[in-house]
């Protein structure tokens, strides 16, 4: 699986930390110093729940990024929900994709889904106490680290493709579930 991490600050970098540190394939979407940091050193993970480590990993600009992913985690502000976002976002998926937002605002997926009907978009929710102290660095407390996520009621997706992304999760120390409601 390929996952795309869109917002690579507390919680996108988390995420891509700890998905990296297993040897998934992860790429980061940042900008400014925060993206030429990563690119320069690695991301620097402080991690209550797996320490400390400096990772490799790929990070370009919305505007450098040419691949396909297979799981796009967004994890922008809610105002960033903008017209470079959804190009973004229809430029990287493919048949299969599976979106999945977690933004600090209520509602996402659904409004995603209007603006990329041609994308699968589910719904998302994070526990985390993350943030970036530094461009290149991110920061994880404590001992939770718990993903929720799910399809809406009328989505069809491959069960077996939300249960790999539910093992690629776990298997990285975030503790996740399949929400079914």
């Amino acid at each position: 699986m390929k996952y795309l991490v869109v917002g690579t600050g507390g919680v996108g970098g988390n995420i891509a930390a700890f998905l990296s540190l297993i040897g998934k394939d992860v790429t980061c979407i940042a900008r400014d110093a925060h993206l030429e940091a990563i690119q320069t050193s690695g991301l620097k993970l402080h991690s209550g729940l797996k320490g400390e480590h400096s990772i490799p990993i790929k990070a370009y600009t919305a505007e450098d990024y040419s691949d396909k992913a297979d799981v796009i985690f967004v994890c922008v502000k809610g105002y960033s929900l903008d017209p470079s976002l959804v190009r973004l976002i229809k430029k990287a998926s493919q048949k299969e994709t599976l979106v999945i937002p977690l933004l600090n605002v209520f509602g996402t997926g659904p409004k995603l889904q209007s603006l990329l009907p041609d994308v699968t978009i589910l719904d998302g929710c994070i526990y985390i106490v993350g943030f970036m102290p530094a461009p290149g660095e991110v920061i994880q407390m404590g001992k939770v680290f718990r993903l929720v996520f799910g399809t809406h009621r009328d989505t069809n997706v491959d069960p077996q493709l939300l249960k790999i992304v539910l093992k690629d999760l776990q298997e990285s120390g975030i503790t996740a579930e399949i929400s079914t409601d």
